[in-house]
């Protein structure tokens, strides 16, 4: 298992500065992928397209729960079966391309961080 692979696992994203494993994302670390555009994945810088990954419904309505990603820490997520902040990991996976995003903070205490993505360049079902 290559290091991609194994951060795809138990994702940057999901895990607090301590190390602690969480079910959903950490707030703290999924702005601090947004701020330091960084994979919530793997932790590293990112580069460009950004992909987005999330189920159908958050594709469509533009808004991830997750932080932004490689696009081949996207596919290695999905291929790791791992759940990604979701209650459970999604029947159909889709992952969007992107130029850019905007983080869009939570209005209410407790409401999770999300982002949108601003220059969708495109959308589609990961090989399986």
């Amino acid at each position: 298992m290559t290091a991609v692979s194994d951060a795809a696992a138990v994702p940057f994203a999901c895990r607090d500065d301590d190390g602690r494993v969480h079910d959903g994302v950490v707030k703290s670390r999924a702005i601090r992928c947004a701020l330091s555009r960084i994979c919530g994945v793997c932790g590293e810088v990112l580069t460009r397209p950004i992909a987005f990954l999330g189920p159908e419904d958050e594709a469509l309505d533009g808004l991830f729960t997750f932080p932004p990603t490689h696009v081949s820490c996207a596919h290695d997520a999905i291929a790791a079966r791992t759940a990604l902040g979701q209650a459970e990991a999604p029947r159909r996976w889709l992952v969007v391309t992107t130029g850019g995003f905007d983080l869009v903070r939570p209005t209410r205490r407790g409401d999770p961080v999300l982002f949108h993505p601003n220059s969708v360049i495109d959308t589609a079902s990961p090989p399986r």
